[in-house]
């Protein structure tokens, strides 16, 4: 998936893991285009062939810092949504809101700030991936309204859309959380499930 030869889905504190809370860290300091191999292994304290050892290129370590970073995103989406909603759309409503906080703390990792390792859109069309990650934050809407699994696609898509649009554009109506939640709480509906 990330082009890591090695490594697991814990994270142990490894070679491969270290590279990548390196890779993140410079991502955050230095941006994308300046977060080089050499300043990656830097950080880590190890050597570049160390490096290429676990990741083939610096895109595959690239790829899995961001990975690592949307992953922990989406804990913490998942996470605050949970705690504030009591239906689906609130609980959409939520994830929106807290989601543009994140990426907001996160600029390096905006999802549209970078075209070449973009891993939301190839050839301006959503990644799978990109949808799929936000299929599983939006997976406990079911557990609100188990009526909505057949359209969580669909929804995911529209979020993912919204989503990206927030983090572009701000009016009076979007430039606080407060405002934003109340904004999307008058927007968001959930599909008709009912008369099918």
């Amino acid at each position: 998936m990330s082009g890591a030869r090695a490594g697991g889905a814990g994270r142990a504190a490894g070679p491969p893991e270290t590279i990548i809370d390196a890779a993140v860290t410079c991502i955050r300091q230095r941006g994308f285009e300046r977060a080089s191999i050499s300043a990656i292994a830097l950080h880590a304290g190890v050597s570049r062939p160390t490096v290429y050892a676990y990741f083939e290129t610096r895109d595959a370590l690239i790829a899995a810092a961001m990975e690592r970073t949307a992953a922990d995103v989406a804990g913490r989406v998942v996470a605050s949504a949970r705690r504030r909603a009591r239906t689906a759309a609130e609980f959409a409503v939520e994830a929106l809101v807290v989601a543009r906080r994140e990426f907001r703390k996160e600029p390096a990792f905006y999802p549209i700030s970078h075209a070449r390792t973009d891993p939301w859109a190839v050839n301006q069309q959503l990644t799978e991936e990109a949808l799929a990650l936000t299929r599983s934050i939006l997976a406990p809407i079911v557990d609100y309204d188990p009526r909505l699994e057949p359209h969580l696609d669909e929804i995911a898509e529209t979020l993912v859309r919204w989503l990206l649009s927030l983090l572009m554009y701000d009016t009076d109506r979007t430039s606080n959380e407060a405002k934003l939640r109340c904004y999307l709480t008058r927007v968001v509906a959930l599909p008709e499930v009912g008369g099918e």
